[in-house]
Order: C-alpha cells, then sequence, then structure tokens
C-alpha cells in the first residue's frame, strides 16, 4: 500500500475554488459560467448507480489509501461507470474507457496537488474527474450548467489548461518544468499524449527542444492506435512495428532472468547480453528516433495491468531528463463495438433517458428534432458531384475524414483523397503544392482548426494566390464542445487576407452552387457552415435563384424600415423573423449576403438609400467578421445624395468565449440570435422607424 502524500493546494489555486478532494460537486456551476445566461429547460442531470469503491475515491487521497489489490476492481467499476453515464448524456467515450488504468496509477503514485499533470487533447480526462472531487456531475456532463467535457481549471485546480486541440502537452509540460527547475525539489512534471498526436508538427518541436533542454519530465504515450479514425502516417507505422515488437521484447525478458539465475558467470553474461540487446534494439526498430533526439524511451507497456503501470511508473519517476513511457492502451476497452470498431465509440451521442434514471427539472422542454440534411452531408454529396464532373478535384483532411463527410469519398476516389494526420499546417501547405501543380485541392478542415495553419494559408495560399478551396466545418457554436471547438474566428482571420473569396451557403441547394462556384475561381477561396442541420424546407427552388457568383447577393423579401443582411445558417432565422412579423402587419426586407468578401456593395448602396435600419446576422465573432465587413464597406461607399443613410445594427457572437451548452440552439440565444430574440430586437427598431410607416408600433 503506497502512502498518501501531504496534500498541498496547487499553486494555480485561486481563493474561492474548490478544495481538490471536493472540487465541483454535482450541482455547481463552473467558476466562469454565468447562471444568469443559462436558458431555462436543458436536459436533466442522468441519475446513475454509483458503484461502491469508487464512492469511496472521489480524491486522490482517498485512492491512495487502497490496498494495490483493489485497483483492478475500481478501475472496472469506473469503466462501467463510464460505459453507462457517456452514453446515457454523449461525449468522448472510447478515449476514457481506454486511459482508466493508466490515470489511476498516476493518480496513486503521485501527487498531483504538487506535481503537474497535463493531458493532450482533453477529451480523455473523464477518469481523471472521477477522481479528483466531480463523480457527482457526470450526471450532467457536457451539459448546460454541468461539466466541461475537456480539463477546464475553472472546475479544479487539478486541470490546469482548459485544451482542446491536439498535439501541444510536450510543449506545456516543458514550460512547466522550466519554469520549477530552479527549485531544489521542483514538482514532477506529466504529460499524456497519444499516439496521433505525436505526429503533430508541435510535438516534434516540442521533443527536438525537451531532449537537448536537460528538463526533467516524463511523456507517456498513449498509444491506441487511433485519434478519431484510425491513426495515419510513418510515424504511426513506426509504432506499429515497435507494437509488433513487444513478443520478442518478452522473450528478450525471460531470458535474461534465466541467465541471471546461473551462479558466479550469471551478472558477466548479462552484461555481454545488455550491450548486445542494445545494439540488436536498434537493429529491431531502425531509427529509434526517440532516444536520437536525446529522450530516453522505455516501454511498450500493458496499459490495462494497473499493478504493473504502478511498478513502471515507480522507477521510470527516478530517470533524470526527459523520457517516453510508451504505453499500449485499446480504444473502446469496455464497449461490444470497441474492439473492432473504435471509430464508433470515440464519441457518442446522448440517448434519451429513462424518466426512472433522471432528474426532474422545472420547466423542461425537448429538443427540437432535426428534420433537414446535416450540412457535413451536404458538403460531402456536393463534393462527390464536384469530383465527378472535374478530376482535378482532390480532397483533404487532417485526421477527420469522418468527422468532415469525407470517408464515402475517400473510397469512391482513394486516389484522389489525401489524410495527412493531425497536420494542419502541412495540409493547407499540401494543397498549396496541388494548386501549383495544377489541381482543385479542397482541404476540409474544422473552422477551429484551420487556425493552426494560419501561417501557410497566409503564406503557401493567400499569398500565392493559389485556387485552394477551404471547407470549414463547425463554423459558429458548436453546443456541448464549448470553447475550443466553437468556430468564431474564421471570416476575421480570413478576410483580411488578400485574393481570397468567403462565402456561405444558407441550404443544401447552395452549397453544391456555392462549392461548384468556387472551385471555378482562380483565388483562394473559403466556405463555411455550421454543426448542425440545413433548413428541411428551402425557400426557393434552384431555377429561381440568382446566379451564384462572388460579390452578388440575394434578396429574398422587400420591406420597409428594417432589412436582415443575414450569412450562412442564419438566413433561414431572418426568414423565421420576417414570416413572424408579417403576421403582424409589418413587412421586413430579407437578404442573403452569400459572400462576405467580395461583399455586394451595389445592393448595400441601395439599402442604404432605401431602409432606416440594417441588421446584420451572422454565427461568428462580432469583431471583425460579417457585420464589420457591411459597416467598413458602407464607411466607404460615396455620398448618397443627400440621403441620410440607414444605420446598421450588428447581431452576432459575443467577445468571450462561449461555455459549452446542451444544445447550438442555447448558446445562439445566449447571444441573441434566436428568432424570439431578432424578432424583439427589429420591433424595437421598427418603433422608430421613419419608413415604416404601414407597420403597427
Amino acid at each position: 500500500m503506497v502512502e498518501s502524500q501531504p496534500h498541498a493546494t496547487p499553486p494555480n489555486a485561486t481563493p474561492g475554488n474548490a478544495t481538490p478532494d471536493n472540487a465541483v460537486p454535482g450541482n455547481a456551476t463552473p467558476a466562469n459560467t454565468n447562471p444568469a445566461s443559462t436558458p431555462v429547460g436543458s436536459p436533466p442531470a442522468v441519475r446513475t448507480p454509483i458503484p461502491e469503491l469508487l464512492e469511496r475515491c472521489q480524491s486522490p487521497a482517498a485512492l491512495k489509501e487502497l490496498d494495490r489489490q483493489e485497483l483492478p476492481e475500481l478501475c472496472a467499476q469506473m469503466r462501467s461507470f463510464l460505459l453507462e453515464t457517456v452514453q446515457a448524456t454523449g461525449g468522448h467515450l472510447g478515449s476514457n474507457t481506454g486511459i482508466v488504468e493508466l490515470t489511476v496509477a498516476l493518480h496513486y503514485l503521485y501527487d498531483f496537488a504538487r506535481d503537474r499533470l497535463i493531458f493532450d487533447v482533453s477529451h480523455q480526462c473523464y477518469p481523471h474527474k472521477l477522481l479528483t472531487g466531480r463523480l457527482s456531475g457526470f450526471g450532467k456532463l457536457r451539459r448546460t450548467g454541468g461539466l466541461c467535457g475537456f480539463t477546464n481549471p475553472a472546475e479544479s485546480p487539478y486541470d490546469l489548461f482548459h485544451t482542446g486541440h491536439a498535439g501541444t502537452s510536450i510543449s506545456l509540460g516543458m514550460g512547466l518544468a522550466l519554469a520549477r527547475a530552479h527549485e531544489e525539489n521542483p514538482p514532477q512534471v506529466v504529460s499524456v499524449i497519444g499516439d496521433a498526436s505525436l505526429g503533430a508538427g508541435v510535438a516534434f518541436e516540442a521533443i527536438n527542444h525537451a531532449g537537448a533542454s536537460g528538463a526533467r519530465m516524463l511523456v507517456v504515450l498513449n498509444d491506441n492506435e487511433w485519434s478519431i479514425s484510425k491513426s495515419v502516417g510513418g510515424l504511426s507505422k513506426y509504432l506499429s512495428r515497435i507494437r509488433a515488437n513487444r513478443l520478442m521484447q518478452r522473450a528478450g525478458q525471460e531470458t535474461k532472468s534465466l541467465i541471471q539465475a546461473i551462479p558466479l558467470i550469471g551478472p558477466r553474461v548479462d552484461k555481454a547480453l545488455d550491450d548486445f540487446g542494445e545494439v540488436m534494439r536498434h537493429a529491431w526498430v531502425p531509427g529509434h528516433i526517440f532516444e536520437e533526439a536525446g529522450v530516453r524511451y522505455v516501454g511498450p507497456v500493458d496499459g490495462h495491468d494497473v499493478n504493473g503501470l504502478i511498478d513502471v511508473l515507480s522507477r521510470v519517476r527516478q530517470l533524470d531528463g526527459v523520457v517516453i513511457l510508451h504505453v499500449l492502451t485499446e480504444k473502446g476497452k469496455g464497449h461490444p463495438d470497441g474492439p473492432n470498431h473504435p471509430e464508433r465509440v470515440h464519441a457518442v451521442k446522448p440517448k434519451k433517458p429513462d424518466a426512472s434514471m433522471q432528474y426532474k427539472t422545472e420547466g423542461q422542454r425537448e429538443a427540437a428534432t432535426p428534420s433537414g440534411k446535416a450540412f457535413t452531408t451536404a458538403f460531402a454529396e456536393a463534393l462527390d458531384r464536384c469530383a465527378q464532373a472535374d478530376v482535378r478535384v482532390h480532397a483533404i483532411t487532417a485526421a477527420m475524414p469522418s468527422g468532415t463527410g469525407l470517408t464515402g469519398f475517400a473510397a469512391r476516389f482513394p486516389g484522389r483523397f489525401h489524410d495527412t494526420g493531425i497536420t494542419e499546417q502541412h495540409a493547407v501547405a499540401l494543397a498549396a503544392g496541388m494548386a501549383k501543380g495544377g489541381l482543385r485541392p479542397v482541404a476540409a478542415i474544422y473552422s477551429t482548426f484551420l487556425q493552426r495553419g494560419y501561417d501557410q494559408v497566409f503564406q503557401e495560399v493567400a499569398l500565392q494566390d493559389l485556387p485552394v478551396v477551404f471547407a470549414l466545418d463547425r463554423a459558429g457554436p458548436v453546443g456541448q464542445d464549448g470553447p475550443t471547438h466553437h468556430g468564431a474566428f474564421d471570416i476575421a482571420y480570413l478576410r483580411t487576407l488578400p485574393n481570397f473569396v468567403l462565402g456561405a451557403p444558407r441550404d443544401e441547394t447552395d452549397m453544391h452552387r456555392m462549392l461548384s462556384c468556387l472551385l471555378s475561381q482562380e483565388h483562394p477561396s473559403a466556405l463555411r457552415y455550421p454543426r448542425g442541420n440545413a433548413p428541411a424546407q428551402e425557400f426557393l427552388p434552384a431555377a429561381e435563384r440568382v446566379a451564384m457568383q462572388p460579390g452578388r447577393a440575394e434578396t429574398l423579401r422587400e420591406g420597409q424600415g428594417v432589412v436582415l443582411w443575414a450569412y450562412g445558417s442564419l438566413v433561414e432565422t431572418a426568414l423565421s423573423v420576417a414570416q413572424e412579423l408579417a403576421q403582424e402587419g409589418r413587412s421586413i426586407g430579407v437578404v442573403d449576403a452569400r459572400f462576405v468578401k467580395p461583399l455586394d456593395e451595389a445592393l448595400l448602396r441601395e439599402h442604404l438609400q432605401q431602409y432606416d435600419h440594417i441588421v446584420t446576422l451572422e454565427a461568428h465573432q462580432r469583431m471583425g467578421g460579417f457585420g464589420s465587413a457591411v459597416l467598413e464597406a458602407a464607411n466607404r461607399l460615396p455620398g448618397l445624395d443627400g440621403v441620410s443613410p440607414a444605420r446598421i445594427k450588428i447581431l452576432g457572437l459575443p467577445d468571450r468565449f462561449l461555455e459549452h451548452r446542451t444544445t447550438v440552439e442555447e448558446q445562439l440565444a445566449e447571444a441573441g440570435l434566436d428568432p424570439e430574440r431578432v424578432a424583439r430586437t427589429v420591433r424595437h427598431l421598427l418603433g422608430g422607424s421613419r419608413r415604416a410607416e404601414g407597420a403597427s408600433s
């Protein structure tokens, strides 16, 4: 049994934070969440019976009091609890059921009230949350007012960073190690990173620096052969060779034990074998890239033997320098689909809980059932049609073939599909090279992840004026994944780059029309679309729509006093508001802007003279977004013949990071972008409108 170490408050803890052993009770609101902004009627918490051993271990101190013989049973109970709760609430399942034993071993051996623990991406932190005082909060995991699906310092001092992008944990760990290296007894630093994340460029940069830095830290390589989809690339093949050599390593260990038992000559023969083994090890695993970079490599070891992990970690943490411990785990362990279909259990959607398994909430509402086709599906089908018509069309993804809808494309056009792994920088530069070579590459990358390749977007694509099309999925709020995954900044970070064309389709028909239009351009371009479904009933048939060309908007309704200029998915909201006000006898205009760059300045000039108010709608940060583009264009336009121009009001996402919510609709409502709040804004403007004479006040 390991003695419980003295409990200290972590340096990053702030007054008023929950203490490590009781952080964030189940009904607590995270510190950076505004309870007043939480919409009424979010789904109730899911009640799951808590196994006895797990209930006892809601803090690292309590965990350390267990006998080591009890740890396998604790791991089994944690896995069972996660399988039940996460399938009810929704969330990342496969990565968390696969890391249970490793998390228990780390918390059993280290004192992370003082030592430092960083999870890469951090979507695999659920077992960590169970052991750090947040078990009772799992009934509202990733729901409004509930636990975040990633590490979050607002929840617990055991969470050092709020992260959700891959590859950065080694850099963060290095920084923490160097910050305390001057102390006589500095805290130990542990960075946990997956095999797919290790392929990210920033991870290689960190390893390169770590090997020469003299810092002391442990990098745990959690190797399950998967990110969301199957890991790809040369590093993945390299790790596969290491996995394949486990049998040889075990045989060598057994032989070593037998030789050491021989009296007198055993130790001398063993030393000779060690020298020979070092040569053979480099022959079995060509390159041995980790140690060549100055980083000590240990492994691979069984990631589901909790006591074996504790033994290995006990030895490894005595080593100086930077050590990589290679741990083999099974993604989705314990789930029936885990062994054969790990991708299916990466993230699961919530099931509707049985009435007996719920906490009732007053004012509860049922979430709206999506009726239209998912925008991601509409994009995938549009890309297929474009690829059939033009052999130059290639598709690129950075480890997200299923998330971006490209799995079918990969099967139909295997020679024109390229999964680069978690390497957005490389993916963008690759697209530039392909475009320079005469192809028409479409890089399908989530809006939030394209930020990782921004320099390549600037230099390799925009500066060269190359015809690369960026398909920005998950543009706008994303609901349960929260601030690390919101696509709230892409208009701002792309609109400032010369040569770019930026558009957003409002529905399935315009998805294909816009993608075809952008593929015909000789300039870089991007189209953004949200996480969610396109309108089930489209406003206009394709034959009646205005021709799709950059810089040309489409007027959907004429009106008086107020016109809504909507961008992308919020066109449906604008039409809904116009219809509601029409029933009240008020007529307002609606424009589908379609393109933010170039903007339809001719139509804008007309509307500045025709209306009292132009209201812009966008699922994007207000600063630098679509509304800002309208304001800038209005400022550029020459005099309006003595007419007092319309005032422009921008409706968009606020200047803060939106917390996770159960639904995207809640986040839009929080930002004032739901139909009810937009209608309220328009009514207020109509009340003072000079040109809305026929409208009731």
